[in-house]
C-alpha cells in the first residue's frame, strides 16, 4: 500500500511528510505487529474480535467467559463482534476510501462460519504440518490444509446472528 502526500503533513507519531513524499505500509507487517495487536499478534486468536455482552456477570447468554492467558482479555465463544479501528485492521482500507462492501463481507464470513461449525466437525489430520504461508503478494498457504470433516450429531446448541447494530454483531447460542 503506497500513498503520495498532496500537502505537507505530520503523522500521529510526529513524523513529518512533505508534499510529494510517498508513504508505504505493509498490511502483512501491521497484522503481526505486537505494538498494535499485543503479545499474541503472530497467533491465530479469533476471540480478539469477541467481547462479552454482559461483562458484569462474567457470562454472555449462558456461556462462561474465559481468559486468554497470552493477553489477559476476557473472551466468550459467543459474544458481540467488536470490529477494530479501520486504521488498525485495514484490510478494507479506511476513512473516505473504506470498502463499501465491508459490512456485507464480514457478515457473510461470520454467517458462513456459524453454519459450517453448527453442522460439521473439522479436525486436522495427524500428519498435518504446521500451517505456513508462501511469501508472495497474495500470501497463499505453502501447503494444503489436510482435515477430516464429519457431520455433527452430538450437539443441539447453535449460534445465531441476532443483532446487527452500529456497535457490532451479536452472536448468541440457543437450543434447537
Amino acid at each position: 500500500n503506497v500513498k503520495q502526500a498532496v500537502d505537507d503533513d505530520i503523522l500521529p507519531d510526529g513524523t513529518r511528510i512533505c508534499k510529494g513524499d510517498f508513504v508505504a505500509y505493509s498490511s502483512w507487517c501491521m497484522g503481526r505487529n505486537k505494538a498494535v495487536w499485543g503479545v499474541d499478534a503472530e497467533q491465530y486468536v479469533p476471540e480478539r474480535w469477541l467481547v462479552s455482552s454482559d461483562v458484569s456477570l462474567g457470562t454472555n447468554g449462558g456461556s462462561p467467559m474465559t481468559i486468554n492467558p497470552a493477553t489477559g482479555r476476557n473472551v466468550s465463544p459467543f459474544g458481540k463482534f467488536k470490529p477494530e479501528s479501520q486504521f488498525k485492521f485495514n484490510s478494507f482500507n479506511a476513512g473516505p476510501r473504506l470498502c463499501l462492501g465491508m459490512t456485507f463481507a464480514q457478515l457473510e464470513a461470520m454467517s458462513t462460519t456459524c453454519i459450517l461449525l453448527q453442522r460439521f466437525h473439522f479436525k486436522l489430520t495427524p500428519e498435518q504440518p504446521e500451517p505456513a504461508i508462501k511469501g508472495s503478494i497474495t500470501l497463499p498457504m505453502k501447503r494444503e490444509l489436510l482435515a477430516t470433516v464429519s457431520r455433527r450429531t452430538d450437539v443441539s446448541l447453535h449460534a445465531s446472528v441476532i443483532d446487527i447494530g452500529g456497535d457490532g454483531i451479536d452472536l448468541r447460542q440457543h437450543e434447537e
